[in-house]
């Protein structure tokens, strides 16, 4: 019962934000629209948006106050792969060096299939100042011994509280019985060396939600976003089957709402990011804007 209230407030919330999401036009990724070149991850720093597509290709925008972002620069990140999904990107809260424009960059590989005997991994990247590159100053594990994911692990930077947050199926998105965990670090330092490995031990919560709240749901994950103590998870592939919907997870509180935006876009949602009073979405059609709702 307590989800479908949950569902009907959604829909609520809703109708008063459909109005409202301006489409502000495509995005200019490497050979854009083919395959194996889909957008995933992307966050906003500042003036500045990083966008990552498939296997860890970088475009770094400028955005303007008056919807525009011109195409400032383009490259491989260093953490470049065919296994690196570059699922989400998550700015941190450390510089590589104090005069870079951009605080380190959080990667996450999520793909079913490993890098070097390891997956899931969180590469943390430092953005030169011209953009024209970037350098791998840290890599993350997490050491799951007790198989608490299925498919693949997202990482998430709270960077109001200096933590790091994973999210991910225990199954995967088609098995009935799949079910979504939420783990909490202490966010790893650079002075913390080139590899860190997180093991259950050091987490600070691990739990399903399914488990802590009367919420069900089995949707199609792509970023995470995290503001005022809310995790952000646009999810969705655009279609009746498979809609385009913004969950919020409290996580304090532990209970969901959601943004139905199904009716805004036919295609997919990637990651979302905040500038200002606005949310920001990435997607296969391109960005989005909307207004933070209350």
């Amino acid at each position: 019962m307590r989800s479908i209230k949950l569902l009907a407030a959604a829909v609520i919330l809703a109708a008063c934000t459909q109005n409202q999401v301006v489409f502000l036009g495509p995005l200019q990724g490497e050979n854009s629209g083919e395959r194996g070149y889909a957008y995933q991850g992307m966050d906003i720093h500042g003036n500045y948006m990083l966008s990552c597509q498939n296997q860890g290709i970088a475009s770094i925008y400028r955005i303007k106050n008056n919807g525009k972002y011109p195409l400032l620069s383009q490259f491989h990140l260093a953490s470049f792969h065919k296994h690196n999904h570059a699922n989400v990107v998550s700015f941190g809260v450390e510089k590589a060096l104090e005069s870079d424009p951009l605080p380190v960059a959080c990667i996450s590989q999520c793909h079913k299939k490993p890098i070097d005997g390891k997956k899931d991994l969180l590469y943390v990247e430092r953005i030169l100042p011209d953009f024209s590159g970037s350098e791998l100053v840290q890599t993350i594990f997490y050491d799951d011994v007790n198989q608490d994911f299925g498919y693949a692990l997202q990482w998430v930077v709270d960077p109001e509280e200096k933590m790091l947050y994973g999210y991910g199926n225990t199954i995967n998105n088609d098995d009935p019985d799949n079910r979504h965990r939420i783990i909490k670090f202490r966010l790893p330092r650079l002075a913390d060396g080139p590899f860190v490995t997180l093991k259950p031990e050091d987490a600070l919560e691990n739990y399903l939600i399914e488990e802590v709240s009367a919420f069900r749901f089995n949707p199609v994950g792509q970023g995470l976003y995290i503001y005022k103590g809310e995790l952000y998870m646009p999810t969705g592939l655009g279609k009746p089957e498979k809609p385009s919907i913004v969950y919020i997870w409290d996580l304090k509180e532990r209970s969901m709402r959601a943004l139905d935006l199904s009716e805004v876009t036919t295609g997919e949602f990637e990651d979302i990011s905040r500038r200002g009073r606005y949310f920001y979405i990435q997607g296969q059609d391109g960005l989005f804007r909307l207004p933070i709702p209350a």
